[in-house]
């Protein structure tokens, strides 16, 4: 049996951001890879935001 995972992040740009989380793996593991792309999203915009 195969463990599967995703993670859906829906934002705009004049509202919040949202994101979905849903796993066939443990919470932590799922939590830990919210959390990282949290991070994620967050460099990418500070990236875009300094070469502007």
């Amino acid at each position: 049996m195969t463990s599967t995972s995703s993670i859906g992040i829906i934002g705009g740009a004049d509202g919040p951001t949202a994101i979905f989380l849903a796993s066939g793996v443990s919470s932590f593991v799922l939590l830990l890879l919210g959390v990282l792309a949290v991070v994620a999203v967050g460099a990418l915009i500070a990236l875009y935001l300094r070469r502007r």
